[in-house]
């Protein structure tokens, strides 16, 4: 039997697509009366953030919260919702009609300091409850890094 080598390239390229989705992993996020549950998460690049028990949530991102180039997201409400987040650094998001009330969080994608982290900091929606959410993220990375 002859293999024609676009069939050899195409069954090595299935092959490594296959390895990486499976090396992805999936973290959970559990929404609980007016919070999310772990409120920072840390991931690797590829891997997909789901949200749990949305019954009167949902989950969007912050503008001008996400690293550079990032897909900002908005869910419906009620409705679990998954994402994959491939652009390393930190995303802060919420749950818009609970937003008042605290129900913010934050993901880290990627090992170190978060490269947009300044742009966070300096971002006029850091106040209030988004800004509590960006304090915990702080707290976070230096709990992380090993610093007090």
């Amino acid at each position: 039997m002859k293999i024609a080598k676009s069939q050899v390239i195409g069954l090595i390229a299935a092959l490594m697509s296959i390895s990486g989705a499976a090396l992805a992993d999936e973290t959970t996020v559990t929404a609980k009366a007016t919070a999310f549950d772990p409120m920072v998460i840390f991931i690797k690049p590829g891997d997909t953030v789901k949200w749990t028990t949305m019954a009167g949530h949902d989950t969007a991102s912050v503008q001008g919260m996400i690293p550079e180039g990032a897909q900002p997201w908005q869910s419906k409400l009620g409705e679990e919702f998954s994402v994959t987040l491939d652009k390393e650094g930190a995303y802060i998001y919420k749950c818009t009609p609970h937003m008042g009330l605290g129900m913010v969080g934050a993901i880290v994608v990627g090992e170190g300091q978060p490269k947009n982290l300044e742009q966070i900091h300096a971002n006029p929606e850091n106040k209030g409850m988004v800004g509590r959410a960006v304090k915990k993220l702080d707290q976070e990375l230096k709990k992380k890094s090993g610093q007090k």
